[in-house]
């Protein structure tokens, strides 16, 4: 199956959005700006649109890749990576900064919100319905932000630099899972960029893919590597910087 673009374009512009969100997070870090980041009002909202459109991603993705035939082989794989990946953030934050160290974040959320909808991506109604009921429940606060960790665990930090509450945004990826199933998603809208017209009236691969079209998929295709490495070479850039003045 071909690569879906406007998947890979969507993504990619969740991964800009989040790298200019760290960045004026790490100014205010290292004292450059004095902006109320993460948390002041407008800050909070455009972390949601970032997480938004990642967990909307996850669905769709893990939708066009399992609906016609499971690949457990590929999809435990990929979940490995992920839950991986989130549980060396854990570590190292724990060590890092106690005080503030990230128990459940961003990437420990991709890795149970992968194993709780996979079973999902063939029952697009039924996702609509669970989704929005989760995201009603958390709207609503019915069920404590932290929950279930604050069950599991007495020492928890007060503030975390990075946590994904199950309600509502377990209810986005389930969203994302009946999104797939549209035919706005199945029609790829956004691939018209890589396509050149001909005279007989088909469209065709653009073998010379313009500088533009590859840089909105390239991100979208590499977005954990650039999620895992892109604070480190921010922060290292901006530490470089603040030696120097």
């Amino acid at each position: 199956m071909p690569r879906n673009r406007t998947l890979d374009i969507l993504r990619t512009l969740a991964i800009v959005l989040m790298v200019i969100f760290h960045f004026i997070y790490d100014l205010k870090f290292f004292g450059f700006v004095d902006w109320d980041t993460p948390d002041g009002s407008g800050w909070r909202e455009f972390r949601w649109v970032i997480i938004s459109l990642f967990f909307i991603c996850l669905g769709v993705s893990l939708t066009f890749a399992h609906n016609k035939q499971y690949q457990w082989q590929k999809f435990f794989w990929r979940f490995a990576q992920i839950a991986s990946a989130g549980i060396a953030i854990s570590i190292v934050t724990y060590f890092a900064i106690p005080e503030n160290w990230i128990f459940f974040g961003v990437l420990s959320f991709l890795a149970f919100a992968s194993i709780t909808v996979i079973g999902f991506v063939n029952h697009p109604k039924l996702s609509f319905c669970v989704g929005m009921l989760i995201i009603i429940v958390g709207a609503l606060q019915v069920i404590p932000t932290r929950w279930p960790f604050s069950l599991m665990f007495d020492n928890l930090p007060s503030y975390t630099n990075d946590f994904v509450a199950l309600f509502p945004w377990l209810g986005v990826v389930f969203l994302g899972v009946s999104l797939a199933h549209t035919r706005f998603m199945k029609d790829d809208p956004l691939s018209s960029i890589f396509k050149t017209k001909h005279r007989a009236g088909e469209n065709i691969e653009n073998n010379n893919h313009t500088l533009v079209s590859k840089i909105w998929v390239w991100p979208g295709q590499h977005s954990l590597s650039i999620y895992l490495l892109h604070q480190p070479i921010l922060m290292g850039g901006l530490y470089m910087v603040t030696l120097m003045l």
